[in-house]
């Protein structure tokens, strides 16, 4: 449990960027958007229901449910949701947010309950057992995921500027991330699972000056 002190993803993010977005804010995120909709589109028809699992304000479900689809977005910080909510409601299409956490979404939907589950800058805070085990379970509601990882390179280092702390590297942030290479991410992290489309890119200069390893995975026909 976080101590009452302890400082979350949310205040973080709060001191430097607004939480309720914008004209302009919603201008960046919905032309970051734009810029993966063809990996969308390739696969997902207009109208499919897709759960974003780890939505935070809503930056990418907003704008996708803006683009057609119907879309449930989901964080555990209710704080974080409220501020979604507002963003769906000045912005968004058919979005509903849920308070939830990552790990019980097979218990709360059924299989096959989206068309494709969606993240980004979620996997990589978790342990190889952990993602593996976030897979699975996003594959059982879902077949298809489409997401984003944060990727080793120098850059991604340097804008992290990480410290080691025992075996864990800690970001200026005071955010544990796995800064695993696209080598590690696929051949170790993703070992086995049917992934039909990877590509590293840099990271849009709103959110920072790293890499980011960009995935599609399919459940096995």
């Amino acid at each position: 449990m976080l101590n009452s002190m302890e400082e979350t993803w949310f205040d973080k993010f709060a001191k430097v960027h607004n939480v309720v977005f914008t004209e302009e804010d919603y201008k960046v995120y919905s032309g970051m958007v734009k810029e993966g909709l063809p990996t969308y589109r390739k696969y997902l028809e207009e109208g499919a229901r897709i759960l974003d699992a780890g939505c935070g304000l809503g930056c990418t479900s907003v704008p996708l449910s803006r683009e057609g689809y119907d879309v449930v977005g989901i964080d555990n910080d209710p704080r974080v949701i409220e501020a979604a909510k507002q963003n769906g409601q000045n912005f968004g299409g058919k979005i509903d947010f849920k308070v939830m956490d990552v790990f019980d979404i097979d218990k709360k939907f059924g299989k096959d309950s989206f068309d494709a589950c969606i993240h980004g800058g979620v996997l990589e805070h978790f342990s190889k057992e952990q993602i593996r085990e976030l897979v699975d379970k996003q594959l059982y509601v879902a077949p298809t995921i489409v997401c984003s990882v944060v990727v080793r390179t120098e850059e991604t280092l340097e804008h992290y500027q990480v410290r080691k702390e025992g075996q864990n590297e800690i970001c200026v942030d005071g955010v544990e991330r796995n800064l695993w290479t696209e080598e590690q991410w696929l051949s170790y992290i993703l070992q086995g699972y049917n992934i039909v489309q990877s590509k590293v890119t840099k990271a849009h200069p709103k959110i920072g000056n790293f890499h980011e390893l960009h995935l599609v995975i399919k459940r096995p026909e």
